[in-house]
């Protein structure tokens, strides 16, 4: 058994070369790599039989199996079942971003040297091109410490994230799950709401209940912003959903006393707010701005609202509904 699995949900081959030779050139070796290839047409399948990564990946474990085809949620899913428990470690790996060559080494050893639920690193915000172009900022008392590593609880993890709706660490490319962490992304909610749309912060949080994250204060990778990636979708369903997901990730933190009434209502506020910006004539959003307006003063009354809302909402896309479909594995030979 591998100490750790990459899992990679593939869908566009364009920067698949830098992603294999960063794994290519891990200091730590004890990994197996699953690409689920989501791409139209197999397009990344054929890449890879066609010998166009032959250079990078030929001293990768690397098995490659068929994807869904029903969205990058579904595919991280359906990786997750490919996985079955065969590593104690995991690292989703999305196909545009890097890691560089210390990645593997640091986050394994500091899953060894404390308890944690996951680890997550410092990262570059990288050109189109693959280059660091600016520093992501850090809160003050992580910016502030001495430590290179610290673990973090989750009182202090939701206090720092959900009020002001802030993301400060980071995608599921700079972090590393623990068993149990993969386990509640499986489930990937709290106090009965979906947080699809930020699974990745959503699950940081999610594990911060049973353990602290060990946040490493290194650049160990660079997620690469460009026109083509998910956050750039504007209109897109999964971009609603994950402006809508700071309220369902609120709404579960106040109902476990994990922030105050007041800092609900700044994060519910925030959601308002951009969802007003970028989706007020868009007719499935009418539920949701009406609830706000009539049960935002009652957050028990909002909670059970917004859970019906949200779940219908999920309903309407294959990649954020409940049922998937099991693919099998492709030969390359």
């Amino acid at each position: 058994m591998s100490q750790l699995s990459t899992l990679i949900p593939a869908y566009k081959p364009d920067h698949l070369a830098e992603l294999f030779n960063g794994l290519r050139t891990q200091t730590f070796k004890d990994f197996r790599v699953v690409l689920s290839d989501d791409s139209p047409g197999g397009t990344i399948t054929e890449h890879i039989r066609g010998g166009a990564f032959d250079t990078l990946i030929g001293s990768l474990n690397l098995l490659v199996v068929q994807g869904p085809r029903q969205g990058s949620f579904k595919n991280v899913l359906h990786l997750l079942r490919q996985w079955g428990s065969q590593s104690p470690l995991v690292h989703l790996h999305m196909d545009d971003d890097v890691i560089y060559p210390d990645f593997y080494r640091n986050h394994v050893l500091t899953h060894a040297s404390a308890e944690v639920g996951a680890t997550v690193s410092q990262r570059w915000l990288a050109s189109a091109d693959g280059r660091p172009a600016v520093h992501l900022p850090l809160p003050e008392f992580i910016d502030n410490h001495n430590e290179r590593i610290l673990a973090v609880g989750s009182d202090i993890l939701f206090a720092s994230t959900v009020p002001a709706c802030q993301n400060w660490l980071g995608e599921f490319s700079n972090a590393v799950l623990s068993q149990e962490a993969v386990r509640r992304l499986q489930q990937a909610s709290m106090q009965g709401l979906s947080y699809y749309g930020l699974a990745d912060i959503g699950v940081l949080l999610d594990v911060s209940r049973h353990a602290p994250i060990g946040v490493i204060r290194d650049h160990l990778s660079a997620f690469r912003s460009h026109p083509q990636q998910a956050t750039a979708q504007t209109q897109s369903f999964g971009l609603k959903c994950g402006y809508l997901a700071w309220m369902a990730l609120a709404l579960a933190a106040w109902r476990e006393e994990r922030i105050t009434t007041t800092q609900a209502m700044q994060s519910i506020g925030i959601t308002l707010n951009h969802c007003v910006q970028r989706y007020a004539g868009d007719v499935s959003m009418s539920e949701f701005f009406k609830l706000v307006e009539t049960q935002a003063h009652d957050l028990s009354a909002l909670h059970v609202g917004f859970s019906g809302f949200w779940k219908r909402l999920l309903q309407t896309d294959a990649d954020s509904r409940d049922a998937v479909v099991a693919t099998a594995e492709v030969a390359l030979a």
